[in-house]
């Protein structure tokens, strides 16, 4: 699969009542993790679009904004990515797992010079926003290079 970034394209609106007020789920949790998506419709392997209230509690954790601004300038292995968000890799293996799941980092495989193989992470969420016109709450969530095509590719590699 090309890792060249793609033109993005709108990936998904939702649309809130105005009388319905957001809230983030874990306003009112005791949970500590969230639940991301819902069930999904597609294959296994091709996440389903996440929600604002998802998408939201993802940015609001400090070091996924951390390893999304990491991995929107280089494909960096989860060792890197602890190095430079100077945080522990178990730290960073959770956050690039919530992120996956909820399709704002892929996953890739970069070939070694000694003939083995690192596991690196790509952002490819371009762009996320709301907006508030005539009564109704839009959410638009951009990714890059994501098309029908990179969404058989993910569902290929999963077998």
């Amino acid at each position: 699969m090309s890792t060249a970034p793609r033109a993005a394209t709108p990936h998904r609106s939702v649309r809130l009542a105005a009388t319905e007020p957001f809230r983030s789920p874990s306003a009112h949790r005791s949970d500590p993790i969230p639940t991301l998506m819902p069930p999904a419709s597609d294959p296994p392997g091709v996440p389903d679009d996440p929600t604002l209230a998802a998408v939201v509690e993802l940015l609001d954790d400090e070091h996924v904004r951390q390893i999304l601004t990491a991995t929107s300038v280089d494909a960096l292995s989860a060792k890197e990515l602890s190095e430079r968000c100077d945080v522990s890799q178990a730290t960073v293996y959770r956050r690039v797992e919530r992120l996956t799941d909820a399709g704002l980092v892929d996953e890739r495989t970069r070939p070694r010079a000694d003939g083995h193989h690192d596991t690196v992470y790509v952002a490819v969420l371009d762009e996320v926003s709301i907006r508030l016109r005539d009564g109704e709450l839009q959410f638009d969530l951009d990714r890059r290079g994501d098309d029908v095509a990179d969404r058989l590719t993910r569902l290929w590699e999963g077998f």
